[in-house]
């Protein structure tokens, strides 16, 4: 009697044990599907967002490389490199080693700001807002970049101006003189273009008040 009365108790113990193994398997297996699903979708979902972003890159690449050749183009045509040598800055850029014409450093200049312009559009697209913030703030930058540019290439050219003036007011009077006194007129109006174009850019405000 004792053992006939063990055998439903076991049999209810082992049922309900298999049920609850059961029910942990579903669940298992519910969250491990739900999971996949939401992987997959994920996935799927930002395929065309990256073929997007890839497509406005590769034609921010396009659109940049055509806008450099015609820029060149339009500064070549307008004898910009005459310019430049006539008014020193293409000898500056030899003493400073750059290989690089005037023509082609405005081209590159045009070429790598559209790239930005593109660029920042691409992380836009793939959402990474905060990159596309910190490029914002280089891209608003860069006017900054382009004045100072601008008071230094100008301050270039004055410089020798009143060298060549100053040389020969005072060549004269004293013809030996003349030359070191020239020098001293050039590195002034030098140095005065070398802190206007600093204090554009904001990067050292001590050294310009």
């Amino acid at each position: 009697n004792v053992f006939t009365m063990e055998v439903p108790a076991f049999v209810k113990t082992t049922a309900r044990q298999g049920g609850e193994n059961m029910t942990l398997f579903g669940i298992w297996q519910e969250a491990l599907l739900t999971s996949w699903n939401q992987v997959w979708s994920a996935f799927f979902g930002f395929i065309p967002v990256f073929l997007g972003a890839v497509l406005i890159f590769i034609i921010g690449i396009l659109v940049a490389g055509w806008a450099k050749k015609l820029i060149e183009q339009v500064l070549r045509f307008a004898h910009l490199e005459d310019l430049s040598k006539t008014s020193g800055f293409a000898s500056y850029l030899e003493r400073a080693e750059i290989r690089l014409t005037a023509t082609e450093i405005l081209g590159n200049i045009v070429k790598w700001l559209l790239l930005l312009v593109f660029f920042i559009a691409t992380v836009e697209v793939l959402g990474l807002k905060v990159v596309s913030t910190v490029l914002v703030g280089i891209l608003s930058y860069i006017p900054n970049v382009f004045a100072a540019a601008l008071i230094f290439g100008a301050g270039i050219v004055i410089a020798n101006l009143v060298d060549g003036l100053v040389r020969g007011a005072v060549a004269t009077i004293d013809h030996e003189s003349a030359r070191g006194i020239g020098k001293l007129a050039r590195w002034v109006v030098f140095v005065v273009a070398f802190f206007a174009a600093i204090g554009q850019l904001q990067v050292a405000p001590a050294l310009t008040e």
